[in-house]
C-alpha cells in the first residue's frame, strides 16, 4: 500500500538522486528504482543485493544467483500492469543500447541515473510494475 504522502516522498527521492551520476551498486538503475519504491510504499526490492556488487558483471552475477533475471526481481515484489496504465512511481523494464534496465515514471517521463545524474530516459516499456 502506498504511503499517504507517497508523492512528496517520491519527489524527495528523485531530488536526492538528481545530482548523483551513475555508479554500479551506488546509483544504478536498480538502486534508484528501489529507492523510489521505498519512498512510495516502503518495499525495498534490492535489499538482498545491497553491498553485493560494484560492477556491471557483479550486478549480473548477483542477480542471476538471486532471482535469475531483472524481471523476476521486480515480479517478486510488485504486480505487472498494462503499460498504458502506468502511474507516477511505477517501474518499467526496457531495453537500452547498454542492455536491460529499469526506469521510474515521474512527471510524464521515464527517469534513470545517467553519467551526470538523473536523466529522462527514452524507453519503450517491455514490462511495467505497479508500485504499491
Amino acid at each position: 500500500m502506498r504511503y499517504r504522502d507517497w508523492a512528496t516522498r517520491l519527489a524527495n527521492a528523485i531530488k536526492a538522486a538528481s545530482g548523483r551520476p551513475f555508479s554500479w551498486g551506488e546509483n544504478d538503475c536498480c538502486v534508484f528504482a528501489a529507492a523510489c519504491c521505498m519512498a512510495v510504499c516502503g518495499v525495498d526490492p534490492l535489499a538482498a543485493y545491497r553491498g553485493r556488487y560494484s560492477t556491471e558483471q557483479g550486478a549480473k552475477r548477483a542477480l542471476r544467483a538471486g532471482h535469475g533475471s531483472l524481471a523476476a526481481l521486480w515480479d517478486a515484489h510488485f504486480q505487472r500492469i498494462d503499460p498504458a496504465l502506468i502511474q507516477r512511481g511505477d517501474v518499467a523494464l526496457y531495453e537500452s543500447p547498454n542492455g536491460r534496465g529499469v526506469a521510474v515514471w515521474w512527471a510524464g517521463d521515464f527517469w534513470a541515473p545517467g553519467d551526470t545524474g538523473l536523466e529522462r530516459t527514452d524507453c519503450v516499456p517491455e514490462v511495467v510494475w505497479r508500485v504499491e
